[in-house]
């Protein structure tokens, strides 16, 4: 794994949470949560890189629907990166960031289920 890749998953994970066009609060704290709980036992850099990638989409008021689209594109370049286990990881973390706030909108079930059908196809 390398910084591409962590940086991929952090555009993934603002996808999901910008995909009702909102970032709230409670779904930066429920990312920083899943990623401190789960996402640790990778390289010590892990948590920072995901993050930062996260912020710097955040201060750019990038679109979710470009960021998913390029996290689809980086996942079907590198199907190789994604085994069952950490796919299971990504769809968690993508869960929890979607029910973060009011639970979960029609935008962020959409956006996950997607997510679901491009690992299956990888």
């Amino acid at each position: 794994m390398n910084i591409e890749f962590y940086k991929n998953i952090g555009t993934l994970f603002y996808a999901i949470a910008k995909a009702d066009d909102n970032l709230a609060f409670e779904e930066y704290t429920k990312l920083t949560d899943c990623l401190e709980r789960d996402w640790n036992l990778f390289e010590t850099s892990t948590v920072e890189i995901i993050k930062e990638q996260f912020n710097h989409l955040q201060s750019q008021d990038k679109l979710a629907s470009d960021c998913f689209d390029s996290f689809v594109d980086f996942l079907h370049q590198n199907p190789e990166l994604f085994d069952s286990e950490l796919k299971s990881l990504i769809l968690k973390t993508a869960n929890d960031i979607a029910y973060a706030f009011s639970k979960i909108n029609k935008s962020e079930l959409t956006y996950v289920a997607k997510l679901n059908i491009e690992f299956k196809k990888t």
